[in-house]
């Protein structure tokens, strides 16, 4: 909603802007220069700089093309359609179609004109110039605090994990309430698709700094969480409760406490490797059921391990991170 928000702020300001400066020199068509400003604002400043030099180009191609095609065989209806079938497909095949309605806006203007006129064109080139320079400048002035909100955002996942794990720690030791514990693991996941897709629009605000460990750290939280997945269809598959699934449990609910910015990731591999070096000295199943409770365990452990390496994989990358 806050993003919605300040776009839609963005857009007003841009809007008012464009459409005086276009007034201010009796720029013919004036209010389509404002509405233009408004098509180059777009949720985050990088696709706002890629699509405003789609835009541009487009815009440009046609005005030079339309003169072409007016030239040729007059300026009239017919032209006008031949010409726009053209434009689409050429626009498509060059991959900057975001431009074509308001390239065929400025075109329609030059219609409008019915004869060649270099003032025209100037004219439709200063709108389009005029309201991408507002809306491109606008996007850097305008304050975001687009840290704070990525701040806020890690804080947001960081909890998610921390309940989702203390919740496979209980339900380790009760696997006769499977449905209740993978429910609350599905809201969870959930709700963590919501925060990425957020932090990765945020992500985008960031155009002139080359800073991107927050987005880094998401994704490793989001990598993690997959993690868990393969951890609750495993757990789904246990029968009946194993006195080793209570030593599991015990060790996921301490890791529980160790999830945050630094690396403590590296001392929980060594912690679970004895874990598993403890369980590799027990004695062997008598049962079959045992045994594949007990495979079950095992194989959650090495999910556990590669979940751990996604954190310090993050910050064998990303050193300084805190």
């Amino acid at each position: 909603m806050r993003r919605y928000v300040h776009t839609t702020i963005k857009m007003t300001i841009a809007l008012v802007i464009t459409t005086l400066i276009a007034q201010s020199l009796n720029l013919d068509y004036a209010i389509t220069a404002g509405i233009l400003a408004v098509l180059f604002m777009q949720l985050t400043r990088k696709d706002s700089y890629v699509n405003a030099a789609k835009r541009i180009l487009d815009g440009l191609l046609a005005i030079g093309l339309s003169t072409v095609f007016f030239l040729i065989t007059g300026y009239n209806t017919a032209t006008f359609f031949y010409f726009t079938i053209f434009f689409i497909a050429l626009s498509f095949a060059l991959k900057i179609s975001v431009g074509i309605v308001p390239s065929l806006v400025l075109v329609s203007h030059l219609l409008i004109e019915g004869s060649f006129s270099w003032a025209m064109i100037l004219n439709a080139v200063l709108l389009i110039g005029i309201s991408a320079s507002v809306a491109m400048m606008l996007n850097v002035l305008y304050p975001l605090n687009t840290y704070k909100y990525l701040s806020g955002y890690i804080n947001a996942i960081d909890e998610l994990l921390i309940r989702d794990i203390i919740n496979l720690s209980v339900a380790l030791t009760a696997p006769d309430k499977k449905q209740k514990h993978l429910d609350f693991h599905q809201d969870n996941r959930d709700n963590l698709k919501k925060i990425l897709h957020k932090a990765e629009l945020a992500d985008k605000d960031i155009m002139f700094d080359k800073d991107h460990r927050h987005i880094a750290y998401l994704r490793m939280r989001h990598a993690q969480m997959n993690r868990i997945d393969r951890l609750f269809d495993l757990y789904e598959k246990l029968k009946r409760h194993h006195p080793h699934a209570d030593i599991l449990s015990e060790y996921v609910y301490e890791l529980s406490g160790d999830i945050g910015k630094p690396d403590k990731a590296t001392p929980q591999l060594d912690k679970l490797k004895e874990l598993r070096e403890d369980f590799r000295t027990k004695p062997l199943p008598e049962t079959r059921e045992a045994f594949e409770t007990r495979a079950i365990l095992f194989q959650m452990m090495f999910e556990i391990e590669s979940l751990l390496h996604e954190k310090v994989r993050f910050h064998t990358e990303h050193p300084a991170f805190q």
